[in-house]
């Protein structure tokens, strides 16, 4: 029986091992894949991050397309991200390319906001109009700076006010009139 408990722990043991192993080799297979058919186009950003190769790129909701690939301009300061469009896929030439974030703390993909323009973009054509990436930590960072600037101009005017559950009360003195603040619940019966 003891061999029999053995051999069963080993059976187990060697199957997790191939599960462990087929997964491993699927997770390599499934990443992000360079779309072969479609046409360039070109967008230059201030900031791309969250943005990789094969992120999604959609209009109107519908992915069209994805991130070939993205490179640094050093005289420009901008990264420029190549996006590989769908041949079927015309986009208008005035339409702009945001990144933007799937809800709050979503995935980032790149929208295309279509313009009214007749002409349409083609193979190796350049956005005029990008918004860049907005990182919600610095919105945050923003938001916290800002109320503690808030709270401390509150401080300063309320300075020489007296605090709620605080009483003024003024006592004759030899020479002028002193001011004592006196803190704490007084009841009245």
């Amino acid at each position: 029986m003891a061999m029999n408990k053995q051999s069963l722990h080993t059976l187990v043991g060697a199957a997790t091992l191939l599960v462990a192993a087929f997964v491993v080799f699927i997770s390599h297979q499934g990443g992000p894949r360079e779309t072969t058919s479609g046409y360039p186009i070109v967008g230059r950003f201030a900031s791309i991050d969250g943005i990789g190769v094969g992120t999604k790129v959609l209009l109107t909701g519908i992915e069209i397309g994805k991130v070939a690939g993205y490179t640094y301009d050093l005289e420009g300061q901008r990264a420029i991200v190549t996006f590989t469009i769908e041949d079927d896929i015309k986009i208008p030439l005035d339409s702009v390319a945001l990144i933007v974030s799937d809800g709050l703390l979503g995935a980032k993909y790149i929208k295309i906001q279509p313009g009214g323009e007749l002409e349409m973009m083609q193979s190796g054509d350049e956005f005029e109009y990008v918004q860049d990436a907005i990182a919600f930590e610095e919105i945050l960072e923003k938001v916290i700076l800002n109320a503690e600037q808030q709270r401390s101009k509150d401080k300063e005017k309320d300075g020489d006010k007296p605090q709620p559950n605080q009483a003024s009360v003024e006592t004759p003195g030899s020479a002028s009139t002193a001011r004592t603040t006196l803190t704490g619940s007084v009841k009245i019966r």
